[in-house]
């Protein structure tokens, strides 16, 4: 996914420098996205575009950030029990 420049600005609110664009674009083609119901236990792996949906763009990216320079995060959704569980493992292989 492309950064756009409102993307770029709230990152660097969060503390990121314009260095660490380049590897938050590269971790959300190699994030695995699973949709996490704490009271069913149900665990279902979802696409970019529905964690951004599910998220919304401004947590959406401080879950991407911090899981493309940290391995993992965990985001909670408006839903109350239903979170996304970043994984970009992958990124460091």
């Amino acid at each position: 996914m492309k950064l756009t420049n409102q993307d770029k600005e709230y990152l660097k609110k969060l503390g990121h420098t314009s260095e660490d664009f380049a590897q938050i674009e590269k971790a959300t083609g190699k994030t695995t996205y699973t949709l996490c119901d704490e009271f069913t236990g149900k665990e279902t792996l979802i696409n970019t575009e529905k964690a951004l949906e599910l998220l919304g763009r401004e947590t959406y990216l401080s879950g991407i950030s911090r899981s493309a320079f940290h391995w993992s995060a965990l985001r909670e959704t408006k839903t109350y029990g239903i979170s996304i569980y970043f994984d970009s493992s992958r990124l460091f292989k």
